[in-house]
């Protein structure tokens, strides 16, 4: 039986007011986070061809400190509604018996849980927005300016720094005597593809191998870019399937 709390022995509960030089304060705290919120956004959303609009150049400018301090300008770049090309890597490797395998990174069958896959995907990305193709004799002639040259040279040497850690990586991981790591371009299919010819967002005729040189614009294809040579067909490899590599890690073609 529920035993009856005699109500006056209970404590009222206690309630602290601010006073009118507290509330004016917190209130211009709380104004200034949420326009920070909002700046980021604001100036991301009303982006055109010319940069940032002008009304929201200033609010960010002012807010910047802020907004960079407490990691605020993060995430807007959403996939939706106008996902961009992803990006994988296409590795051929190659043992001293001469034997042939090739991997391709990421691979969701391959890449168990979620964010294993995840962390090879941003991986592959991230090798692929330090891309910077290598100078040539023309482009030094065609470029005056030396600290272009210099900043060229420094890019694309980081570029080659983090794509040679990758591949004494894939050799050491699966024990072959050279690998080679290409960069691959998941191109969006268009509308016709779609709705007349029925593609299938992972057909194979979506991945377009990116050369390391200057892409040109090609009618014949739609990324303008070309093969590598060095890229192993189908019948001169075959998908790793390395019995050092655990089964979550086996790739398959």
């Amino acid at each position: 039986m529920a035993k009856r709390v005699n109500e006056s022995a209970v404590p009222s509960p206690r309630i602290v007011a601010l006073s009118a030089k507290w509330k004016l304060p917190i209130s211009m705290l709380l104004v200034l986070h949420l326009l920070a919120v909002v700046a980021e956004p604001f100036a991301l959303f009303t982006r055109g061809a010319n940069g940032t609009s002008p009304a929201a150049l200033p609010i960010r400018r002012t807010m910047a400190p802020y907004v960079e301090l407490g990691y605020l300008n993060h995430g807007y770049f959403f996939f939706a509604p106008n996902p961009a090309p992803s990006h994988l890597l296409e590795c051929s490797l190659k043992s001293i018996s001469g034997e042939q395998s090739r991997l391709r990174l990421p691979d969701r069958r391959a890449q168990w849980p979620r964010l294993l896959y995840h962390r090879h995907f941003m991986l592959a990305e991230f090798l692929h927005q330090l891309h910077v193709y290598p100078i040539t004799e023309q482009d030094v002639a065609n470029t005056p300016n030396k600290d272009l040259l210099n900043a060229w040279r420094v890019e694309r040497a980081r570029f080659e720094m983090v794509r040679g850690s990758m591949i004494e990586h894939l050799k050491h991981r699966y024990g072959v005597d050279s690998a080679e790591i290409f960069r691959l371009e998941h191109r969006l299919p268009s509308d016709v593809e779609v709705f007349r010819d029925k593609v299938p967002l992972n057909d194979e005729r979506l991945y377009v191998l990116l050369p390391d040189a200057l892409i040109v614009a090609s009618t014949s294809n739609q990324s303008g870019a070309q093969a590598p040579e060095a890229i192993p067909s189908d019948s001169s490899s075959k998908p790793i399937l390395n019995s050092k590599v655990d089964a979550a890690e086996q790739v398959h073609p």
